[in-house]
């Protein structure tokens, strides 16, 4: 004969239930939460960059100076018996260190800085007064190209000498990070960081003195590159009149 459950029984029951079914509403829970948390990631972005071999190339070292037309020159505007073909003078203030390496009759390549004009000088006399505030010396160049004379200020430029083989890359190349430059080389889908030391900047071309070997064949971003980080996925697209590699 079957006896109805008295109080006692039904709590021991509930209790049983409750032992066999929360550890496994409780793993149903952890693994519905591990499904969120391995939910699938986003595409890794890839940057589009232009690039650039690491190319070798003689640069000249090139020393400049920003001066203008000498008073005497200046004063004979003044002069109405002035000879049309009379040489203009124009005097550059060189620091001491370059000063006392020129030469009488060395050429000087000058430049107005109104409109931009051009021309070319011969040294004619370095003045042996050092400037005690500037550390500088002037000297007398003669203007060699018939009809030209400066607006205002001029730049000076000499030539002291040839680095032959220097490593170069395109100026924006070159990445300033807080650690030191930087170029990024792409090796296939990467962009990889390297630190360099740099050199002499020619015509939007600077020389990297440390950093690539001078047997490496290295490409490296250039329009882009500030985007870029070590590891970084790239995709190179051809720059203008040349192809991606």
């Amino acid at each position: 004969m079957n006896r109805p459950p008295t109080p006692g029984m039904e709590k021991n029951n509930m209790a049983h239930a409750t032992r066999v079914l929360l550890p496994a509403l409780l793993a149903a829970l952890a693994i519905g939460g591990c499904a969120k948390q391995e939910a699938p990631k986003p595409p890794e972005k890839i940057v589009n960059i232009t690039t650039a071999p690491v190319a070798r190339k003689n640069l000249s070292i090139v020393e400049s100076a920003v001066g203008a037309e000498t008073a005497v020159g200046s004063a004979l505007d003044y002069d109405p018996t002035r000879a049309a073909a009379e040489a203009v003078t124009v005097r550059l203030p060189f620091p001491e260190h370059v000063a006392r390496n020129l030469k009488v009759g060395q050429s000087v390549s000058l430049s107005s800085f109104t409109g931009g004009r051009r021309a070319e000088g011969r040294i004619r006399g370095i003045l042996p007064a050092l400037d005690s505030t500037t550390l500088s010396r002037e000297v007398i160049v003669a203007v060699t190209t018939p009809g030209w004379r400066p607006d205002g200020s001029v730049r000076g430029e000499v030539t002291m000498g040839l680095r032959q083989n220097a490593l170069v890359v395109p100026e924006q190349a070159v990445v300033l990070r807080p650690g030191g430059a930087v170029v990024y080389v792409v090796e296939g889908e990467r962009a990889r960081e390297r630190r360099v030391s740099t050199g002499i900047l020619r015509d939007g071309e600077l020389e990297i003195v440390a950093g690539v070997k001078a047997n490496e064949t290295v490409t490296v971003a250039v329009d882009g590159a500030a985007l870029l980080s070590d590891g970084a996925k790239v995709s190179a697209r051809a720059p203008k009149g040349g192809k991606s590699p």
